[in-house]
């Protein structure tokens, strides 16, 4: 039986806290002697004179755009937690959320360090005043926030051609999915797309759980207002979490629901299969609980396209 440990847990949800980005307001590049100028999640009115050369990040998220951006060489530093794609395994690690090293962080004399503004603002007044420009970058919880974070991770880089390209065609399969994902319909009732624009056809829409975190230390899935309650959705199925306000869910719930389909992150795959009582609910016993990145899942990034298929590909078939 697998014991989901504290350690673990607290992973999980580090990683949707820090996992999406919105787009702060930026201004154009036309301010004599500035080359761009932006307000953050801090409401800081934010100045750069030059593209930096010098970016630590301290989110997931935005080192996998970073990486999109081809702006890795100017990647000097990033987060424990930031271990995609595999060529980050080579840069220097600064720390986690409550703990990051501040003085390695100013060893290392970055242009600008990016974050998520769950870091603590005590943190970011400590690598100011050390002469460091921070710029916060807002949580979000839907995948156009990602859209957003592109453009303006292109702008910082002074990359916004690739930027825009990657946000025009994400743009365009976000849309494609809307187009062809499940509408809620009236009264209540259930009903499914058949894939034609506009032709719906009533059925049960499937109920999909996906594992956070399950055994001793609890059960845990993406609430109503979660990117991945979106990614659900628009895979076409019907997130059993979007009852819940928080992360958590009770066994007699997650039991009352009896998901059609569950999906657990992949190193958690055959644990959760074999671990009483999961395997009294009818997806175990019939085969239909589904191993999923949990990079593709976790944190907001243009990877959450890759789940999407994934998941739509099993439910729909």
């Amino acid at each position: 039986m697998l014991i989901c440990t504290t350690n673990r847990l607290l992973r999980a949800l580090v990683y949707f806290y820090f996992i999406s980005l919105c787009g702060a307001c930026l201004s154009p590049k036309d301010e004599a002697g500035t080359f761009l100028c932006l307000t953050d999640s801090y409401d800081r009115e934010i100045k750069l004179d030059r593209a930096p050369e010098k970016i630590i990040s301290l989110s997931p998220g935005i080192t996998e755009m970073l990486f999109l951006l081809h702006a890795e060489d100017k990647l000097i530093g990033i987060s424990d937690y930031c271990n995609f794609p595999e060529e980050t395994e080579r840069i220097n690690k600064v720390g986690g959320l409550q703990n990051i090293n501040i003085e390695k962080i100013v060893s290392l004399e970055p242009d600008v360090v990016l974050i998520g503004s769950i870091i603590p603002k005590n943190e970011v007044d400590k690598l100011e005043k050390s002469g460091i420009t921070v710029i916060a970058i807002k949580e979000e919880e839907k995948l156009e926030g990602m859209l957003d974070v592109l453009k303006m991770l292109g702008q910082i880089v002074d990359n916004e051609r690739v930027a825009d390209s990657l946000v025009r065609y994400y743009g365009e399969k976000l849309e494609e999915y809307k187009t062809t994902a499940v509408q809620p319909p009236p009264n209540g009732e259930k009903c499914k797309n058949d894939g034609n624009v506009g032709a719906q056809n009533f059925a049960p829409l499937p109920l999909v759980y996906y594992v956070v975190s399950f055994g001793a230390a609890g059960d845990f899935t993406a609430p109503a207002n979660s990117h991945i309650s979106e990614i659900i959705r628009l895979a076409g199925g019907k997130n059993i979490g979007d009852a819940l306000f928080t992360w958590n869910i009770s066994r007699e719930y997650l039991f009352s629901q009896n998901p059609d389909f569950i999906f657990v992150r992949t190193e958690d795959f055959p644990h959760f299969v074999k671990t009483y009582p999961y395997t009294l609910l009818n997806a175990v016993k019939e085969n239909r609980v589904y191993p999923i990145e949990s990079g593709w899942m976790d944190v907001v990034s243009p990877r959450n396209f890759l789940a999407v298929e994934e998941i739509k590909g099993k439910i729909c078939r």
